[in-house]
């Protein structure tokens, strides 16, 4: 992969000296870039005349030298025979600029295979087709196909699925003086991917954090298992973010599940840092420039009170904790306060502290504290009149910023700087300070929040799912054989294979048997509608609840007969099913899927009826641990019914954790799972944990 973005020399074909050819921009932008190697094209319509300037050839076969890396920007017809010209040749790593493949036409996805096939049979790897490629600060490689200046050099790498998006990136980083180390448009990814890129970047010392743009995801378990590897800092812009609303939704899970809200629980599995507006990019590698923040006690610091008091909701939006530096700091403070009628806390309003010299050493007080964590400080350089004088100018020197570095540095606490202004003015300063600086509070309390939880997450212990042998695998397979297609509450018997309990059942085929059912189960009683495909019982009025007495159940039966009749004339009643009445409780769900991108997922939180209308829901990869699974329903608004509620009585979770794990190894274990419902599961008040109703869609093994 190294000889991707720091080839010892190039072959560039489709280069010409005709006026506007495109390829000889690479060339340009490669010589502007440093690049050292030699380069060469390969052209058959203007072998030979290159000029002085330029050696162009027919073939690969032609060349004085078997180059590291061959750039194709030609027709896309024109690329399987030019990837069996490079095989030939030796060339074993490939930049496909060309577009019109498996993103155009069904003609272009044969031409995709085509060049699968020939670079298979050459042993050749290679990045695209139909994008930008690769540009690397350090070698001088810039292969974009558009006039590119030289980016500053650093230790931000980025990997990007749209390369027009990937260039706009380096121009940002470029205004707000952060540095580049390599770049990867990976376009259609018919070959190398995004994992290939991470694994690889992970393990770069040029490297130091890592952003993707992403619209779709390849293989998501790959994905997250190399961030979780790369043990550095994996920054995601996931973008085409709306629902998998395409898929059938038999289940709530169908809907519950969610294909973004997936992401989110396996990005936070891996400790990759999610975003949502594409300036965060910036934002979050600036803050990885700052020295960790260990702890959640931020102290805030403004000479604007005003100021102070929006940074503090947003610091206590952000999960932040106020630091309190001590009294013997804020003695110390008094005696340089001009007036002293602002009362020191956190935020710390610097209304009355003129001297801004003083502020480098009232930086350093903070964060000597232990009981600091890190800190932020707000501030502005108005625009002034002509001719006004501008009381902040001792503020805004390098040396003053070079100072507060030091002494975040000393303390090996964060100090993120912040700043208001007129723009041109910032812009300008900025160019000139040797740190960071934030473009507002807002800004860098985000980034100081993702780089803590960052920092938080790489101490914790890496994730590893509970062994459960609770789970009866050999009899879960039993069930599963030979079954397919949607199945209704009779899946009470396979998750009884994880140890959910049930409250035992019969169906009843007439009124009469219906009436013998209750009596023997003890009344009260619940009736419930088994018809095929009838799966959302209350629907279609098939769920009565505390039936009485046997004369009662056999009229229950009529009623639901007659309800699935209006309701649903074409589907056949088999029976009703009398089952006894379920203790009082909690109602809660457990759900699962298959998601197309990271595999099976387990859905949990609050159950019932409305289960769909508000969506208190977790979501996390199977299989599972119960920290991970206690974590994610203690943020969850449910959470709050089991210290008790309203009257009702305290009760542990600890069963319903037990056996979300449970369910998500069934899950994992068995594929042919597509959708798991188990609505309502009732945590009862003593304690025990009854699956009261399910149903589940099989896709068949595999």
């Amino acid at each position: 992969m190294d000889r991707f973005f720091a080839p010892r020399s190039l072959a560039i074909y489709g280069l010409s000296r005709r006026p506007g050819n495109t390829a000889r921009v690479i060339v340009d932008n490669c010589r502007r870039w440093g690049f050292r190697g030699p380069i060469v094209g390969i052209n058959p319509q203007a072998a030979g005349d290159g000029g002085d300037d330029l050696d162009i050839r027919a073939s690969a076969a032609d060349l004085p030298f078997s180059p590291d890396l061959a750039v194709l920007l030609i027709p896309a017809r024109q690329v399987p025979a030019a990837v069996e010209d490079c095989g030939r040749a030796g060339i074993r790593r490939l930049a496909i600029q060309a577009g019109g493949f498996n993103e155009s036409s069904e003609a272009g996805l044969q031409l995709a295979e085509q060049v699968r096939a020939a670079a298979r049979r050459h042993a050749i790897r290679f990045v695209g087709p139909n994008g930008l490629a690769l540009a690397d600060t350090t070698s001088g490689l810039c292969l974009p196909f558009v006039p590119a200046l030289p980016v500053r050099p650093g230790s931000f790498s980025f990997i990007s699925q749209s390369g027009g998006l990937g260039l706009f990136l380096w121009n940002l980083l470029e205004s707000e003086q952060l540095g580049l180390a390599r770049f990867a448009s990976i376009g259609n990814r018919l070959d190398l991917d995004e994992v290939d890129f991470l694994e690889f970047l992970g393990a770069d010392p040029a490297t130091r954090v890592i952003g993707l743009y992403l619209e779709s995801i390849a293989d998501g378990r790959r994905l997250i298992e190399a961030a979780a590897r790369a043990g550095k800092p994996v920054i995601v812009y996931k973008a085409n973010t709306t629902d998998g609303g395409g898929r059938a939704a038999m289940s709530h899970t169908a809907s519950l599940g969610g294909d973004d809200r997936v992401v989110d629980a396996a990005f936070a599995r891996a400790g990759i840092i999610r975003i949502h507006r594409f300036r965060d990019f910036v934002t979050t590698a600036r803050a990885f420039d700052l020295p960790p923040m260990r702890g959640r006690r931020i102290m805030l610091m403004s000479p604007a009170g005003g100021l102070g008091v929006a940074m503090a909701d947003r610091s206590e939006r952000r999960g932040f904790a106020f630091a309190d530096p001590g009294e013997p700091f804020y003695r110390e403070l008094a005696t340089i306060a001009n007036a002293g009628i602002i009362r020191p806390g956190n935020p710390l309003d610097l209304g009355d502290l003129y001297r801004v010299d003083r502020y480098p050493a009232l930086f350093e007080g903070v964060l000597a504290s232990d009981r600091v964590d890190g800190a932020v400080f707000a501030s502005q350089w108005p625009r002034m009149p002509p001719g006004g004088t501008d009381v902040f100018t001792g503020m805004f020197t390098t040396d003053f910023y070079t100072a507060a570095a030091e002494v975040a540095r000393r303390a090996d606490k964060p100090l993120a700087l912040t700043l208001y202004g007129h723009p041109p003015a910032l812009a300008e300063l900025k160019e000139r300070l040797p740190v960071p600086v934030f473009a507002g509070p807002e800004e860098a309390l985000d980034a100081l929040e993702r780089q803590m939880r960052y920092h938080e997450q790489q101490t914790a212990a890496p994730f590893a799912p509970d062994p459960v042998p609770e789970v009866d695998r050999q009899a879960a397979a039993a069930w599963l054989a030979g079954r397919d297609g949607a199945v209704g509450e009779e899946a009470l018997a396979l998750v009884a294979c994880c140890g959910l309990a049930g409250l035992g059942s019969a169906v009843a085929r007439t009124p009469a048997e219906a009436g013998r059912l209750a009596a023997a189960r003890g009344c009260p009683v619940v009736l419930k509608v088994v018809a095929a495909g009838v799966l959302h019982k209350t629907e279609v009025g098939g769920v009565l609840v505390g039936i009485d007495s046997p004369e009662e159940a056999e009229r229950g039966f009529a009623t639901i007969r007659a309800n699935l009749a209006r309701h649903r004339p074409e589907a056949e009643l088999a029976g009703v099913r009398i089952a006894p009445m379920a203790p009082a409780g909690h109602d809660l769900f457990i759900g699962g899927l298959q998601d197309p991108v990271f595999g099976p997922v387990v859905v949990f939180g609050s159950g019932g009826v409305y289960v769909e209308l508000f969506v208190d829901v977790a979501r996390l990869l199977c299989p599972t641990a119960e920290a991970e699974v206690r974590a994610a329903l203690g943020r969850l608004r449910c959470a709050r019914l089991f210290a008790g509620f309203r009257g009702r009585p305290a009760v542990d979770p600890g069963p319903f954790t037990r056996a979300v794990v449970r369910v998500g190894q069934l899950l994992a274990d068995c594929p042919e799972i597509a959708e798991l419902d188990l609505n309502p599961v009732r945590l009862t008040d003593d304690g025990r944990l009854l699956a009261l109703d399910a149903r589940l869609r099989l896709a068949g093994p595999g």
